[in-house]
């Protein structure tokens, strides 16, 4: 069960980054790791409120609770890599595609097995993937809790719920999502998902 987060921190007005410093790991993400998910673990590690994290990693100035697609159209992606300290390459691999906004599906769509162990992958939104390419059950796109979806954009509701729905804050997953203590993927797995996202 996830328990370690940090205090809240005080943030420079003009982009994300604490002046006390912030708290992110490489080793939490995995292959393809989507864009909600990145900021999932970023927000809840350092407590910080989903408004706040839309807010700075927009390229203009939005209403802090208006939502962003996860696609470098609206997402800056070269002051967010500064800000979570991760190459750009990462972040341009866990969005998505502009040209394929016909491929991919509005509504989040999730494996609980990966939700449990705090993954979303954006291998996960393409309507062309039915089953998770790591565990092979079929993808939802409702809460089993309260049978509600999710669209699938970066907004503060859906941040200031990691891993959770945010209509009724039970978890996607199996269990609580945990990504700081867990099993790494195994070679076979993190192939699968790459060769999922190739093809």
């Amino acid at each position: 069960m996830l328990t370690s987060s940090y205090p809240i921190l005080t943030f420079e007005e003009d982009k994300l980054c604490p002046s006390l410093g912030y708290f992110f790991r490489r080793q939490w993400l995995d292959p393809c790791e989507s864009m909600v998910s990145i900021l999932w673990k970023f927000a809840k590690m350092n407590r910080l409120p989903g408004h706040m994290v839309v807010a700075h990693i927009a390229k203009c100035k939005i209403d802090p609770y208006g939502c962003l697609t996860a696609t470098a159209e609206e997402l800056d992606i070269r002051q967010t890599a500064i800000s979570l300290g991760l190459p750009q390459k990462t972040l341009r691999l866990a969005m998505l595609r502009p040209q394929m906004r016909r491929a991919w599906s509005p509504q989040l769509r999730y494996c609980p097995r990966c939700m449990s162990r705090g993954y979303h992958s954006v291998i996960h939104q393409f309507d062309c993937v039915p089953s998770c390419p790591v565990h092979g059950c079929r993808l939802e796109t409702r809460c089993r809790s309260c049978g509600s979806s999710c669209d699938y954009l970066i907004k503060a509701s859906v941040l200031d719920a990691p891993f959770l729905c945010p209509n009724c804050r039970r978890n996607y997953g199996n269990l609580p999502a945990n990504f700081v203590h867990r099993v790494p993927l195994s070679a076979r797995d993190r192939s699968a998902i790459v060769r999922t996202f190739i093809g």
